[in-house]
C-alpha cells in the first residue's frame, strides 16, 4: 500500500480506537447511574425522598447510544461484526478477501454514508430549536441525536480503511499466500 493511503488507515483506525476509548468509558459510567437509579428508586421509597430523575434515566439511554454509534467502527476494525460464514468458511483467502471487499463497497459503505446523510438534518433540527425532552427534568435530545451521524460517519470511515486494507490483500499474492497459512479470522459466525 502506498504510504499515503497507510497513513489514511492508520488515521481512521486511531479515530475509531479514540471513539472505543471513549465507548468503554461510557460503559462504566453507565452502569454507575443504573446502580444509583436501581439503588436510588428503593432506598427514596423507605426515606420518602426521590433520589432518582428522569434525567438519570435519560442519561443511561444516552451513554447506551453513545457506547453503541462510537462503538461501531472499532467494531469493524476488530472483525467483531458477525458473519454468516457457512460458504465463507470454504472459499480461500484471496476469494475471501473479494467478497469481503465487494461487501464493503457495495452494501457497508452506501449503507453508513446513506444513514450519516439522512440523519444530519434531523441533528441539526434538533440544535436550531435546541430540543429537549418532553418529560419533566428530561435531558437536551441534541446530543444524542448528533451521535448518529457521527457514528455512522466513523463507520464508514472504518469501512473506507478495511476496503484499502482488503484492496492491498487481493492484489497482492505474497499477502493472500501468508494469510492461506493462517487460521480464519472474522467476526463471530452464526
Amino acid at each position: 500500500m502506498s504510504e499515503p493511503l497507510s497513513g489514511v488507515v492508520r488515521l481512521f483506525d486511531r479515530i475509531n480506537a479514540a471513539a472505543a476509548w471513549l465507548a468503554r468509558w461510557s460503559v462504566l459510567l453507565m452502569l454507575a447511574i443504573g446502580i444509583w437509579n436501581v439503588v436510588g428508586r428503593y432506598l427514596g421509597s423507605a426515606i420518602g425522598i426521590n433520589l432518582s430523575s428522569n434525567g438519570l434515566i435519560e442519561a443511561q439511554w444516552y451513554l447506551f447510544d453513545l457506547i453503541f454509534l462510537l462503538g461501531l467502527g472499532w467494531t469493524l476494525q476488530k472483525q467483531g461484526h458477525v458473519r454468516v460464514d457457512v460458504l465463507q468458511s470454504r472459499w480461500s483467502p484471496r476469494r475471501r478477501n473479494r467478497q469481503e471487499l465487494n461487501s464493503i463497497l457495495l452494501l457497508l459503505l452506501p449503507f453508513a454514508f446513506g444513514v450519516m446523510a439522512i440523519s444530519i438534518a434531523p441533528a441539526l433540527r434538533s440544535w436550531s430549536i435546541a430540543e429537549m425532552s418532553p418529560d419533566p427534568g428530561g435531558l437536551p435530545r441534541t446530543w444524542v441525536k448528533s451521535l448518529i451521524p457521527l457514528g455512522f460517519l466513523l463507520l464508514g470511515l472504518q469501512g473506507i480503511a478495511e476496503a484499502l486494507r482488503l484492496r492491498l490483500a487481493v492484489g497482492s499474492p505474497e499477502i493472500t499466500k501468508a494469510a492461506e497459512d493462517q487460521p480464519p479470522q472474522g467476526g463471530t459466525p452464526l
